[in-house]
């Protein structure tokens, strides 16, 4: 299931979408605080950010500026205003995409489906950058070597980003079913060196049972 950041001060508008997307299968995190749109943006992971141009205190162009200096994460502007000058300005401040209003919640979901679609393989954490298509990791632009199980137990993590994992699921994901008990001391090792080569806040473990990677 993908998240999505909705950063959109009318009540209305932002229910409406919040409640068709869910139907849908997204979640949805909404935010109404106009203090806390950018940290929010910045601070958690999402896969996509439908961001509001006219909001209270701060501008969405301002939002998108800041939030594309510091993640890769596609953005699409909801607005009211749809001429060529606009428009231009939105792309070179980050948007990726634009949904006038009033709009269609199936545009919307299209428009959201699109994005998505030419951006899955591409993750951002902070400094991080990874390309699990080619199974690149960037940190600060340079190039970290990972192993064939760092990498399997850091994609079995992110495809289930959105809730806790046990030992045992990542060892039958990595080393299959019958390698159990050979397994699971090195499973620690594998999880601490991932830390330490990329972020060491990036897996939580709980209760020494239990794994969760933030994003």
């Amino acid at each position: 299931m993908n998240k999505i950041l909705l950063i959109e001060d009318n009540k209305d508008i932002r229910d409406n979408i919040k409640e068709y997307l869910e139907l849908e299968w997204f979640i949805i995190d909404v935010e109404s605080d106009w203090e806390s749109w950018l940290d929010t943006a910045l601070l958690k992971y999402y896969d996509l950010i439908l961001l509001d141009l006219m909001l209270p205190k701060i501008d969405g162009l301002t939002i998108a500026r800041k939030i594309t200096k510091n993640k890769d994460v596609p953005i699409i502007m909801i607005t009211a205003k749809d001429s060529l000058e606009d428009k231009l300005t939105w792309f070179e401040n980050g948007a990726i995409d634009y949904i006038v209003k009033p709009f269609d919640l199936r545009e919307l979901e299209a428009r959201i489906h699109a994005r998505l679609k030419s951006s899955t393989h591409i993750i951002t954490f902070w400094e991080l950058k990874i390309d699990l298509e080619k199974r690149e990791f960037l940190k600060w632009s340079e190039k970290i070597k990972i192993t064939i199980k760092e990498f399997l137990i850091f994609e079995y993590l992110y495809n289930n980003k959105n809730k806790v994992v046990t030992r045992t699921d990542i060892i039958e994901y990595v080393w299959w079913e019958w390698a159990l008990f050979d397994a699971d001391p090195k499973l620690d090792v594998y999880i601490s060196t991932i830390r330490k080569k990329l972020d060491k806040k990036i897996i939580e473990t709980i209760k020494g049972v239990w794994y969760k990677i933030w994003f």
